[in-house]
Protein backbone atom coordinates (compact mmCIF):
# COMPACT_ATOMS: atom_id res chain seq x y z
CA UNK A 1 0.00 0.00 0.00
CA UNK A 2 1.35 3.51 -0.75
CA UNK A 3 0.23 7.15 -1.46
CA UNK A 4 0.86 10.56 0.30
CA UNK A 5 -2.23 11.88 0.42
CA UNK A 6 -3.97 13.02 4.14
CA UNK A 7 -7.83 13.62 2.92
CA UNK A 8 -8.96 9.56 2.82
CA UNK A 9 -6.64 8.34 5.78
CA UNK A 10 -10.01 6.36 7.35
CA UNK A 11 -10.48 4.82 3.95
CA UNK A 12 -7.09 4.17 3.15
CA UNK A 13 -6.95 2.43 6.92
CA UNK A 14 -10.29 0.06 5.89
CA UNK A 15 -8.52 -0.71 2.03
CA UNK A 16 -5.35 -1.72 3.95
CA UNK A 17 -6.86 -4.09 6.05
CA UNK A 18 -8.46 -5.58 2.66
CA UNK A 19 -5.10 -5.06 1.00
CA UNK A 20 -3.53 -6.85 3.42
CA UNK A 21 -5.82 -10.03 4.15
CA UNK A 22 -7.36 -10.41 0.88
CA UNK A 23 -7.09 -8.29 -1.81
CA UNK A 24 -3.27 -8.91 -2.16
CA UNK A 25 -4.03 -12.66 -3.47
CA UNK A 26 -4.70 -11.77 -6.76
CA UNK A 27 -1.21 -10.08 -7.10
CA UNK A 28 -0.09 -13.94 -6.24
CA UNK A 29 -3.11 -15.45 -9.03
CA UNK A 30 -6.49 -15.71 -6.51
CA UNK A 31 -7.37 -12.90 -6.12
CA UNK A 32 -10.30 -12.07 -3.92
CA UNK A 33 -12.37 -8.18 -5.20
CA UNK A 34 -12.93 -5.60 -2.45
CA UNK A 35 -16.17 -7.15 -2.89
CA UNK A 36 -15.56 -10.55 -2.13
CA UNK A 37 -12.99 -9.94 0.20
CA UNK A 38 -16.43 -8.51 2.43
CA UNK A 39 -18.46 -10.90 1.00
CA UNK A 40 -16.12 -14.08 2.67
CA UNK A 41 -15.72 -11.80 5.71
CA UNK A 42 -19.57 -11.67 6.33
CA UNK A 43 -20.34 -15.46 5.46
CA UNK A 44 -22.19 -14.24 2.40
CA UNK A 45 -22.40 -13.50 -1.17
CA UNK A 46 -23.02 -15.33 -4.13
CA UNK A 47 -22.11 -18.86 -2.12
CA UNK A 48 -25.19 -18.71 -0.35
CA UNK A 49 -27.20 -19.19 -3.52
CA UNK A 50 -27.05 -23.11 -3.99
CA UNK A 51 -26.77 -25.11 -7.09
CA UNK A 52 -27.33 -28.92 -7.57
CA UNK A 53 -25.23 -30.54 -10.19
CA UNK A 54 -21.98 -32.19 -10.83
CA UNK A 55 -18.85 -31.37 -9.71
CA UNK A 56 -16.31 -29.83 -11.89
CA UNK A 57 -13.65 -32.32 -13.15
CA UNK A 58 -10.93 -31.82 -11.00
CA UNK A 59 -8.35 -34.64 -10.78
CA UNK A 60 -5.99 -35.78 -13.50
CA UNK A 61 -7.64 -38.63 -14.24
CA UNK A 62 -11.21 -36.55 -14.87
CA UNK A 63 -9.33 -34.56 -17.34
CA UNK A 64 -8.33 -37.32 -19.02
CA UNK A 65 -11.85 -38.58 -18.94
CA UNK A 66 -12.90 -35.47 -20.86
CA UNK A 67 -14.28 -35.31 -24.68
CA UNK A 68 -13.51 -32.30 -26.83
CA UNK A 69 -15.36 -31.48 -29.53
CA UNK A 70 -18.70 -31.58 -30.51
CA UNK A 71 -21.92 -29.04 -31.40
CA UNK A 72 -24.22 -28.05 -27.98
CA UNK A 73 -27.57 -27.11 -28.68
CA UNK A 74 -29.29 -25.39 -26.40
CA UNK A 75 -32.94 -23.84 -25.61
CA UNK A 76 -33.37 -20.13 -24.09
CA UNK A 77 -36.03 -17.82 -24.22
CA UNK A 78 -35.30 -14.48 -25.10
CA UNK A 79 -33.78 -12.96 -28.00
CA UNK A 80 -30.91 -10.82 -27.57
CA UNK A 81 -31.21 -7.10 -27.04
CA UNK A 82 -27.63 -6.70 -28.52
CA UNK A 83 -24.86 -8.92 -28.51
CA UNK A 84 -22.48 -5.74 -27.45
CA UNK A 85 -22.20 -6.17 -23.59
CA UNK A 86 -21.48 -2.26 -23.22
CA UNK A 87 -24.83 -1.50 -24.69
CA UNK A 88 -27.62 -4.31 -24.50
CA UNK A 89 -30.61 -3.57 -21.98
CA UNK A 90 -31.63 -7.76 -21.15
CA UNK A 91 -30.24 -9.20 -18.29
CA UNK A 92 -31.06 -12.08 -20.96
CA UNK A 93 -28.07 -10.70 -22.91
CA UNK A 94 -25.48 -12.08 -20.70
CA UNK A 95 -26.29 -15.58 -21.65
CA UNK A 96 -24.89 -15.13 -24.80
CA UNK A 97 -22.03 -12.77 -24.56
CA UNK A 98 -20.55 -14.19 -21.54
CA UNK A 99 -19.30 -17.04 -24.12
CA UNK A 100 -17.87 -14.58 -26.36
CA UNK A 101 -16.13 -12.36 -24.16
CA UNK A 102 -13.68 -11.88 -21.39
CA UNK A 103 -13.99 -9.75 -18.02
CA UNK A 104 -11.16 -7.57 -17.23
CA UNK A 105 -12.11 -9.04 -13.71
CA UNK A 106 -14.17 -11.80 -13.53
CA UNK A 107 -15.68 -13.93 -10.61
CA UNK A 108 -16.23 -17.53 -9.62
CA UNK A 109 -19.23 -19.33 -8.49
CA UNK A 110 -19.21 -17.45 -5.37
CA UNK A 111 -18.64 -14.04 -7.26
CA UNK A 112 -15.11 -13.95 -5.82
CA UNK A 113 -13.13 -12.09 -8.36
CA UNK A 114 -10.14 -14.44 -9.41
CA UNK A 115 -7.35 -13.29 -11.09
CA UNK A 116 -6.89 -16.86 -13.17
CA UNK A 117 -10.22 -16.10 -14.81
CA UNK A 118 -9.61 -12.50 -15.57
CA UNK A 119 -7.98 -10.86 -18.06
CA UNK A 120 -6.13 -8.60 -15.36
CA UNK A 121 -3.48 -11.55 -14.51
CA UNK A 122 -3.05 -9.49 -11.15
CA UNK A 123 -4.01 -6.32 -9.77
CA UNK A 124 -3.07 -4.07 -6.24
CA UNK A 125 -4.23 -0.66 -4.45
CA UNK A 126 -1.87 1.89 -4.19
CA UNK A 127 -4.26 3.81 -2.40
CA UNK A 128 -7.78 4.33 -1.57
CA UNK A 129 -8.00 5.92 -5.21
CA UNK A 130 -6.00 3.90 -7.14
CA UNK A 131 -5.90 0.17 -8.30
CA UNK A 132 -3.00 -0.89 -10.84
CA UNK A 133 -4.23 -3.74 -13.34
CA UNK A 134 -1.29 -6.01 -14.73
CA UNK A 135 -2.54 -7.33 -17.71
CA UNK A 136 -2.57 -10.75 -18.76
CA UNK A 137 0.50 -11.05 -22.05
CA UNK A 138 -0.22 -12.56 -25.06
CA UNK A 139 -4.29 -12.20 -25.56
CA UNK A 140 -5.97 -11.95 -28.74
CA UNK A 141 -9.24 -10.52 -29.97
CA UNK A 142 -11.24 -12.84 -32.47
CA UNK A 143 -10.32 -10.26 -35.51
CA UNK A 144 -6.27 -10.84 -34.37
CA UNK A 145 -5.54 -7.85 -32.52
CA UNK A 146 -4.34 -7.56 -29.56
CA UNK A 147 -5.63 -6.63 -26.10
CA UNK A 148 -3.40 -4.19 -24.06
CA UNK A 149 -3.88 -1.57 -21.74
CA UNK A 150 -4.87 0.80 -24.21
CA UNK A 151 -7.61 -0.75 -25.13
CA UNK A 152 -8.91 -1.43 -21.70
CA UNK A 153 -9.00 2.44 -21.45
CA UNK A 154 -10.22 2.66 -24.58
CA UNK A 155 -13.20 0.00 -23.40
CA UNK A 156 -13.81 2.16 -20.14
CA UNK A 157 -13.89 5.43 -21.89
CA UNK A 158 -16.27 3.99 -24.34
CA UNK A 159 -18.28 2.58 -21.21
CA UNK A 160 -18.53 6.19 -19.94
CA UNK A 161 -19.04 8.13 -22.83
CA UNK A 162 -22.72 9.20 -22.59
CA UNK A 163 -23.26 8.76 -26.35
CA UNK A 164 -22.74 5.70 -26.08
CA UNK A 165 -25.89 5.14 -23.70
CA UNK A 166 -23.95 2.10 -22.28
CA UNK A 167 -26.67 0.52 -19.31
CA UNK A 168 -22.77 0.34 -17.25
CA UNK A 169 -22.41 3.86 -17.51
CA UNK A 170 -23.63 4.64 -13.81
CA UNK A 171 -21.23 2.20 -11.75
CA UNK A 172 -18.16 3.07 -13.12
CA UNK A 173 -18.71 6.76 -13.42
CA UNK A 174 -16.26 6.97 -9.87
CA UNK A 175 -13.11 6.49 -12.75
CA UNK A 176 -11.69 9.50 -13.11
CA UNK A 177 -9.05 8.24 -15.73
CA UNK A 178 -7.41 5.45 -17.18
CA UNK A 179 -3.50 5.74 -17.37
CA UNK A 180 -1.57 3.21 -19.34
CA UNK A 181 2.39 3.47 -18.56
CA UNK A 182 3.15 0.57 -20.61
CA UNK A 183 1.14 -2.03 -22.67
CA UNK A 184 0.19 -3.99 -19.91
CA UNK A 185 -0.03 -1.62 -17.07
CA UNK A 186 -3.35 -0.25 -16.56
CA UNK A 187 -3.86 2.26 -13.58
CA UNK A 188 -7.29 3.07 -12.76
CA UNK A 189 -7.37 6.18 -10.56
CA UNK A 190 -10.89 6.81 -9.22
CA UNK A 191 -12.19 10.00 -8.02
CA UNK A 192 -13.41 8.72 -5.29
CA UNK A 193 -13.55 5.36 -3.35
CA UNK A 194 -15.22 2.41 -4.61
CA UNK A 195 -15.90 -0.48 -2.65
CA UNK A 196 -18.06 -2.23 -5.58
CA UNK A 197 -15.57 -1.75 -8.70
CA UNK A 198 -14.14 -4.68 -8.51
CA UNK A 199 -17.65 -7.10 -8.47
CA UNK A 200 -18.91 -4.50 -10.70
CA UNK A 201 -16.02 -5.10 -13.15
CA UNK A 202 -17.05 -8.37 -13.73
CA UNK A 203 -20.43 -7.72 -15.13
CA UNK A 204 -20.98 -5.39 -18.65
CA UNK A 205 -18.94 -2.35 -18.01
CA UNK A 206 -15.84 -4.99 -17.61
CA UNK A 207 -16.22 -6.93 -20.47
CA UNK A 208 -13.36 -6.15 -23.01
CA UNK A 209 -14.39 -5.73 -26.71
CA UNK A 210 -12.35 -4.88 -29.66
CA UNK A 211 -11.61 -1.33 -30.41
CA UNK A 212 -10.77 -2.40 -34.48
CA UNK A 213 -13.96 -4.34 -34.68
CA UNK A 214 -16.47 -1.56 -33.18
CA UNK A 215 -14.50 1.24 -35.17
CA UNK A 216 -14.76 -0.51 -38.28
CA UNK A 217 -18.42 -2.03 -37.91
CA UNK A 218 -19.90 1.37 -35.82
CA UNK A 219 -23.94 0.21 -34.66
CA UNK A 220 -23.44 -3.19 -36.76
CA UNK A 221 -20.78 -4.41 -33.79
CA UNK A 222 -24.18 -5.33 -31.90
CA UNK A 223 -25.34 -7.94 -34.27
CA UNK A 224 -20.85 -8.85 -35.14
CA UNK A 225 -19.59 -8.93 -31.57
CA UNK A 226 -15.53 -9.44 -31.61
CA UNK A 227 -14.42 -10.37 -28.14
CA UNK A 228 -11.58 -12.39 -26.79
CA UNK A 229 -13.91 -15.27 -24.97
CA UNK A 230 -14.03 -18.93 -25.49
CA UNK A 231 -16.45 -18.75 -28.24
CA UNK A 232 -16.10 -16.30 -31.38
CA UNK A 233 -19.35 -15.00 -33.39
CA UNK A 234 -20.76 -16.58 -36.14
CA UNK A 235 -24.11 -15.82 -36.92
CA UNK A 236 -27.55 -14.26 -35.31
CA UNK A 237 -30.38 -15.17 -37.13
CA UNK A 238 -33.29 -13.13 -35.29
CA UNK A 239 -35.76 -15.02 -34.09
CA UNK A 240 -34.11 -18.45 -34.27
CA UNK A 241 -30.34 -18.94 -33.41
CA UNK A 242 -27.61 -17.69 -32.38
CA UNK A 243 -24.38 -19.42 -33.31
CA UNK A 244 -21.03 -19.53 -31.54
CA UNK A 245 -17.69 -21.84 -32.74
CA UNK A 246 -14.39 -22.53 -30.47
CA UNK A 247 -11.90 -20.01 -30.17
CA UNK A 248 -9.19 -22.07 -31.15
CA UNK A 249 -6.29 -19.35 -29.64
CA UNK A 250 -8.12 -19.08 -26.19
CA UNK A 251 -5.91 -18.12 -23.39
CA UNK A 252 -7.90 -20.01 -21.08
CA UNK A 253 -7.08 -23.28 -19.52
CA UNK A 254 -8.89 -25.22 -16.64
CA UNK A 255 -7.83 -26.82 -13.24
CA UNK A 256 -6.02 -29.52 -15.40
CA UNK A 257 -4.23 -26.92 -17.99
CA UNK A 258 -6.72 -28.06 -20.78
CA UNK A 259 -7.02 -25.40 -22.98
CA UNK A 260 -10.90 -24.20 -23.35
CA UNK A 261 -13.30 -24.74 -24.07
CA UNK A 262 -13.97 -28.44 -24.75
CA UNK A 263 -16.97 -28.05 -27.50
CA UNK A 264 -16.03 -26.88 -30.95
CA UNK A 265 -19.35 -25.31 -31.18
CA UNK A 266 -22.81 -23.73 -29.95
CA UNK A 267 -26.03 -23.36 -30.80
CA UNK A 268 -28.69 -20.72 -28.74
CA UNK A 269 -31.95 -22.00 -30.16
CA UNK A 270 -34.27 -18.97 -29.14
CA UNK A 271 -37.80 -20.52 -28.11
CA UNK A 272 -39.68 -17.94 -25.71
CA UNK A 273 -42.28 -20.84 -25.25
CA UNK A 274 -40.90 -22.86 -22.36
CA UNK A 275 -43.68 -25.36 -23.48
CA UNK A 276 -42.14 -25.71 -26.99
CA UNK A 277 -38.11 -25.69 -25.67
CA UNK A 278 -39.20 -28.78 -23.17
CA UNK A 279 -40.61 -30.44 -25.63
CA UNK A 280 -36.90 -30.09 -27.68
CA UNK A 281 -35.36 -31.29 -24.51
CA UNK A 282 -37.09 -34.51 -24.07
CA UNK A 283 -36.81 -34.97 -27.73
CA UNK A 284 -33.20 -34.86 -27.77
CA UNK A 285 -33.48 -31.63 -30.41
CA UNK A 286 -31.47 -29.55 -27.59
CA UNK A 287 -28.97 -30.68 -25.29
CA UNK A 288 -30.39 -28.10 -22.47
CA UNK A 289 -32.66 -25.93 -21.70
CA UNK A 290 -34.49 -24.18 -18.63
CA UNK A 291 -37.13 -25.88 -17.17
CA UNK A 292 -40.74 -24.31 -16.33
CA UNK A 293 -42.29 -25.33 -13.23
CA UNK A 294 -44.84 -27.29 -14.78
CA UNK A 295 -42.50 -29.33 -16.59
CA UNK A 296 -40.72 -29.80 -13.39
CA UNK A 297 -41.99 -33.22 -12.25
CA UNK A 298 -41.99 -34.88 -15.65
CA UNK A 299 -38.24 -33.46 -15.85
CA UNK A 300 -37.44 -35.23 -12.81
CA UNK A 301 -39.02 -38.45 -13.43
CA UNK A 302 -37.14 -38.58 -17.31
CA UNK A 303 -34.58 -41.31 -17.25
CA UNK A 304 -32.46 -39.35 -20.08
CA UNK A 305 -32.23 -35.96 -18.36
CA UNK A 306 -30.25 -34.47 -15.46
CA UNK A 307 -32.31 -31.75 -13.59
CA UNK A 308 -29.89 -29.01 -11.93
CA UNK A 309 -31.58 -26.69 -9.11
CA UNK A 310 -30.02 -22.81 -8.82
CA UNK A 311 -31.92 -21.61 -5.48
CA UNK A 312 -31.60 -17.46 -5.77
CA UNK A 313 -31.26 -17.22 -8.85
CA UNK A 314 -33.03 -13.76 -9.31
CA UNK A 315 -36.07 -11.98 -9.12
CA UNK A 316 -39.17 -13.96 -10.75
CA UNK A 317 -41.37 -11.21 -10.77
CA UNK A 318 -40.78 -7.46 -10.32
CA UNK A 319 -43.23 -4.23 -10.28
CA UNK A 320 -41.00 -0.97 -11.44
CA UNK A 321 -43.19 2.23 -11.59
CA UNK A 322 -42.28 5.35 -13.40
CA UNK A 323 -42.72 8.38 -10.61
CA UNK A 324 -43.36 10.75 -13.51
CA UNK A 325 -45.49 9.28 -15.41
CA UNK A 326 -49.44 9.52 -14.69
CA UNK A 327 -51.03 8.15 -12.72
CA UNK A 328 -48.69 6.60 -10.99
CA UNK A 329 -46.59 10.06 -10.48
CA UNK A 330 -49.34 9.85 -7.47
CA UNK A 331 -47.44 7.98 -4.80
CA UNK A 332 -50.74 6.76 -2.97
CA UNK A 333 -51.52 5.68 -6.23
CA UNK A 334 -48.82 3.72 -6.70
CA UNK A 335 -48.84 2.32 -3.20
CA UNK A 336 -52.52 1.11 -4.15
CA UNK A 337 -51.35 -0.88 -6.81
CA UNK A 338 -48.43 -2.78 -5.01
CA UNK A 339 -50.70 -3.32 -1.94
CA UNK A 340 -53.88 -4.82 -4.39
CA UNK A 341 -51.35 -7.57 -5.63
CA UNK A 342 -50.76 -11.09 -4.04
CA UNK A 343 -47.58 -12.81 -5.77
CA UNK A 344 -48.38 -15.56 -3.43
CA UNK A 345 -51.56 -16.24 -5.72
CA UNK A 346 -49.08 -15.91 -8.86
CA UNK A 347 -46.46 -18.72 -7.18
CA UNK A 348 -49.06 -21.24 -6.63
CA UNK A 349 -50.65 -20.94 -10.27
CA UNK A 350 -47.30 -19.41 -12.40
CA UNK A 351 -44.32 -21.19 -10.26
CA UNK A 352 -46.31 -24.14 -8.80
CA UNK A 353 -44.73 -22.62 -5.29
CA UNK A 354 -41.04 -22.77 -6.36
CA UNK A 355 -40.54 -19.31 -6.27
CA UNK A 356 -40.25 -17.33 -2.93
CA UNK A 357 -42.74 -14.45 -2.09
CA UNK A 358 -40.78 -11.24 -1.87
CA UNK A 359 -40.00 -10.26 2.17
CA UNK A 360 -37.09 -7.80 1.00
CA UNK A 361 -36.53 -5.81 -1.62
CA UNK A 362 -34.18 -5.79 -5.06
CA UNK A 363 -30.72 -7.68 -2.86
CA UNK A 364 -32.68 -11.10 -2.45
CA UNK A 365 -31.64 -13.83 -0.35
CA UNK A 366 -28.37 -15.71 -1.08
CA UNK A 367 -27.11 -11.91 -1.46
CA UNK A 368 -24.86 -11.01 1.12
CA UNK A 369 -27.15 -7.59 1.91
CA UNK A 370 -30.27 -9.08 1.98
CA UNK A 371 -32.59 -8.07 4.78
CA UNK A 372 -36.48 -8.45 5.49
CA UNK A 373 -38.02 -5.03 4.97
CA UNK A 374 -41.98 -5.55 7.34
CA UNK A 375 -42.88 -2.15 6.17
CA UNK A 376 -42.72 -3.27 2.35
CA UNK A 377 -45.91 -3.66 0.33
CA UNK A 378 -47.88 -6.66 0.88
CA UNK A 379 -51.07 -8.46 -0.40
CA UNK A 380 -53.31 -6.52 1.85
CA UNK A 381 -56.65 -5.03 -0.34
CA UNK A 382 -58.14 -2.95 2.59
CA UNK A 383 -55.14 -0.90 2.91
CA UNK A 384 -55.18 -0.96 -1.22
CA UNK A 385 -58.29 0.59 -0.80
CA UNK A 386 -57.04 3.20 1.91
CA UNK A 387 -54.43 4.70 -0.68
CA UNK A 388 -56.75 4.68 -3.25
CA UNK A 389 -58.88 6.78 -0.97
CA UNK A 390 -56.02 9.01 -0.40
CA UNK A 391 -54.85 9.12 -3.76
CA UNK A 392 -57.93 10.63 -4.71
CA UNK A 393 -59.30 7.93 -6.57
CA UNK A 394 -61.49 5.77 -3.81
CA UNK A 395 -63.26 4.31 -6.75
CA UNK A 396 -60.69 3.46 -8.63
CA UNK A 397 -58.48 4.04 -11.57
CA UNK A 398 -56.67 3.42 -15.01
CA UNK A 399 -53.41 2.60 -16.49
CA UNK A 400 -51.03 1.04 -19.10
CA UNK A 401 -48.70 -1.89 -17.94
CA UNK A 402 -45.96 -2.89 -20.00
CA UNK A 403 -44.63 -6.57 -19.83
CA UNK A 404 -42.54 -8.37 -22.11
CA UNK A 405 -43.83 -11.57 -24.00
CA UNK A 406 -42.86 -14.49 -22.40
CA UNK A 407 -45.37 -16.78 -21.88
CA UNK A 408 -44.63 -17.10 -17.91
CA UNK A 409 -44.19 -13.14 -17.35
CA UNK A 410 -47.56 -12.77 -19.37
CA UNK A 411 -49.38 -15.19 -17.79
CA UNK A 412 -48.22 -13.56 -14.08
CA UNK A 413 -49.06 -10.35 -15.72
CA UNK A 414 -52.82 -11.32 -16.59
CA UNK A 415 -53.07 -12.60 -12.68
CA UNK A 416 -51.69 -9.15 -11.93
CA UNK A 417 -54.19 -7.59 -13.66
CA UNK A 418 -57.32 -9.28 -12.27
CA UNK A 419 -55.84 -9.02 -9.22
CA UNK A 420 -55.85 -4.87 -9.21
CA UNK A 421 -59.81 -5.07 -10.83
CA UNK A 422 -60.74 -6.43 -7.63
CA UNK A 423 -59.98 -2.63 -5.87
CA UNK A 424 -61.14 -0.98 -8.92
CA UNK A 425 -57.96 -0.49 -10.90
CA UNK A 426 -58.36 -1.31 -14.55
CA UNK A 427 -54.93 -2.03 -16.02
CA UNK A 428 -54.66 -2.55 -19.58
CA UNK A 429 -51.93 -4.59 -20.77
CA UNK A 430 -49.09 -4.12 -23.28
CA UNK A 431 -46.45 -6.64 -24.64
CA UNK A 432 -43.57 -6.14 -26.45
CA UNK A 433 -40.43 -8.19 -26.87
CA UNK A 434 -37.95 -7.86 -24.09
CA UNK A 435 -35.82 -5.42 -25.70
CA UNK A 436 -37.96 -3.37 -27.26
CA UNK A 437 -40.08 -3.28 -24.10
CA UNK A 438 -37.50 -2.62 -21.59
CA UNK A 439 -36.49 0.39 -24.20
CA UNK A 440 -40.31 1.64 -24.18
CA UNK A 441 -40.12 1.96 -20.47
CA UNK A 442 -36.63 2.97 -18.94
CA UNK A 443 -35.06 4.97 -22.04
CA UNK A 444 -38.38 6.52 -23.57
CA UNK A 445 -40.38 6.72 -20.22
CA UNK A 446 -43.68 5.56 -22.17
CA UNK A 447 -45.64 3.45 -19.84
CA UNK A 448 -46.27 4.13 -15.88
CA UNK A 449 -45.58 0.44 -14.81
CA UNK A 450 -43.54 -2.74 -16.02
CA UNK A 451 -43.97 -5.90 -14.78
CA UNK A 452 -40.86 -7.43 -15.75
CA UNK A 453 -38.19 -10.28 -14.06
CA UNK A 454 -34.34 -9.15 -12.77
CA UNK A 455 -30.98 -11.02 -12.82
CA UNK A 456 -29.27 -11.67 -9.55
CA UNK A 457 -26.78 -9.25 -9.14
CA UNK A 458 -24.67 -9.93 -5.92
CA UNK A 459 -22.78 -6.60 -6.03
CA UNK A 460 -25.09 -4.16 -4.02
CA UNK A 461 -24.04 -1.11 -6.22
CA UNK A 462 -25.32 -2.12 -9.45
CA UNK A 463 -28.94 -2.01 -8.51
CA UNK A 464 -28.28 0.97 -6.42
CA UNK A 465 -26.08 2.76 -9.33
CA UNK A 466 -28.21 1.88 -12.43
CA UNK A 467 -31.33 1.70 -10.86
CA UNK A 468 -31.86 4.13 -8.16
CA UNK A 469 -29.61 7.42 -8.84
CA UNK A 470 -30.66 9.92 -11.24
CA UNK A 471 -27.86 9.19 -13.84
CA UNK A 472 -29.09 5.28 -13.59
CA UNK A 473 -29.95 3.61 -16.72
CA UNK A 474 -32.77 1.80 -15.40
CA UNK A 475 -34.38 5.11 -13.97
CA UNK A 476 -37.07 5.76 -16.27
CA UNK A 477 -37.22 9.21 -14.69
CA UNK A 478 -33.43 10.24 -14.79
CA UNK A 479 -33.92 12.09 -11.76
CA UNK A 480 -33.71 11.75 -8.22
CA UNK A 481 -36.34 9.47 -6.49
CA UNK A 482 -35.94 11.45 -2.98
CA UNK A 483 -33.57 14.10 -2.32
CA UNK A 484 -31.71 11.45 0.08
CA UNK A 485 -31.25 8.54 -2.25
CA UNK A 486 -28.75 9.34 -4.66
CA UNK A 487 -26.26 10.34 -1.72
CA UNK A 488 -27.27 6.86 0.65
CA UNK A 489 -26.19 5.25 -3.40
CA UNK A 490 -22.87 7.28 -2.83
CA UNK A 491 -21.83 6.57 0.57
CA UNK A 492 -22.98 3.04 0.06
CA UNK A 493 -20.48 2.77 -2.45
CA UNK A 494 -17.30 4.53 -0.80
CA UNK A 495 -18.02 2.64 2.22
CA UNK A 496 -15.11 -0.28 2.70
CA UNK A 497 -17.05 -1.90 6.12
CA UNK A 498 -19.73 -4.46 5.29
CA UNK A 499 -21.75 -3.66 8.08
CA UNK A 500 -22.33 -0.01 7.23
CA UNK A 501 -22.46 -0.97 3.91
CA UNK A 502 -25.68 -2.97 5.05
CA UNK A 503 -26.41 -0.50 7.10
CA UNK A 504 -26.80 1.89 3.84
CA UNK A 505 -28.36 -0.50 1.78
CA UNK A 506 -31.17 -1.72 4.70
CA UNK A 507 -32.12 2.86 4.68
CA UNK A 508 -32.00 2.26 0.46
CA UNK A 509 -34.44 -0.73 0.71
CA UNK A 510 -36.87 1.58 2.95
CA UNK A 511 -37.02 4.17 0.40
CA UNK A 512 -37.44 2.36 -2.37
CA UNK A 513 -40.16 0.36 -1.53
CA UNK A 514 -41.79 3.11 0.29
CA UNK A 515 -42.11 4.89 -2.14
CA UNK A 516 -42.82 2.00 -4.73
CA UNK A 517 -40.46 2.33 -6.60
CA UNK A 518 -39.30 -0.99 -7.51
CA UNK A 519 -41.18 -3.53 -5.59
CA UNK A 520 -39.84 -7.32 -6.02
CA UNK A 521 -42.88 -9.48 -6.00
CA UNK A 522 -41.43 -13.43 -6.16
CA UNK A 523 -37.88 -14.22 -5.95
CA UNK A 524 -37.05 -17.25 -8.30
CA UNK A 525 -35.38 -20.36 -8.64
CA UNK A 526 -34.10 -21.83 -11.87
CA UNK A 527 -34.33 -25.29 -12.84
CA UNK A 528 -32.38 -26.74 -15.97
CA UNK A 529 -32.69 -29.48 -17.44
CA UNK A 530 -29.72 -31.51 -19.45
CA UNK A 531 -29.80 -34.39 -21.83
CA UNK A 532 -27.35 -37.37 -20.19
CA UNK A 533 -24.37 -36.40 -22.32
CA UNK A 534 -23.78 -33.14 -21.10
CA UNK A 535 -20.77 -33.45 -18.89
CA UNK A 536 -19.62 -31.16 -16.35
CA UNK A 537 -23.05 -29.57 -15.36
CA UNK A 538 -22.00 -28.01 -12.15
CA UNK A 539 -19.82 -25.08 -13.87
CA UNK A 540 -23.29 -23.79 -16.10
CA UNK A 541 -24.18 -21.61 -13.36
CA UNK A 542 -22.13 -18.23 -12.81
CA UNK A 543 -21.52 -16.10 -9.93
CA UNK A 544 -25.04 -14.11 -10.94
CA UNK A 545 -26.72 -17.62 -11.96
CA UNK A 546 -25.94 -16.97 -15.74
CA UNK A 547 -24.82 -19.67 -17.68
CA UNK A 548 -21.35 -20.78 -18.64
CA UNK A 549 -20.50 -23.37 -21.34
CA UNK A 550 -16.83 -23.44 -21.56
CA UNK A 551 -16.09 -26.40 -19.35
CA UNK A 552 -19.39 -28.14 -20.67
CA UNK A 553 -18.40 -30.88 -22.84
CA UNK A 554 -20.41 -33.99 -24.41
CA UNK A 555 -20.00 -37.57 -23.78
CA UNK A 556 -20.67 -40.13 -26.33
Amino acid sequence: MSGKGTGNERARARMQTVSRRAFVRGVTGAGLSLAGAYLAACGGGGGAARSTAQPAAQTTGAAAAVKTGGTLKLAYGLEPSSLDPHVGNSGGDDYYWYSMFDNLVAYDQKFVSQSDLSLAQKWEIADPTTIVFQIRPGVKFHDGTDFNAEVVKWNIERVLNPDVKSTARSFLLSIDRVETPDPLTARFVLKEPNAALMGLLGGRGGAMVSRAAVEKLGKEFGSRPVGTGPFQFVEWAPGDHVTVKKNPSYWGKDKNGVQLPYLDQVIYRIIPDPTVSFANLTTGEVHLAGINPKDLAAAQANPDLTVVKREGSGIASVMVANLAKAPLDNANLRRAVMWALDPAAVNKAVYFDTAVVADAGMWAPGTWVYAPVPSRPKHDPTKAKEYLRAGGAPDGFAFTMITYNTPILVQQAEIYQAQLAKVGIKATLEQRDVGAATSAFFTEGAFPLYSTSWSLYPEPDWVGSNCYTSTGFYNPMKKPITPELDDLVKKGRQTYDPEERKKIYARINEIVLGEAYFVPMLYGTAFVGFRKPVQNTGTLFGGEAKWRLKELWLKS
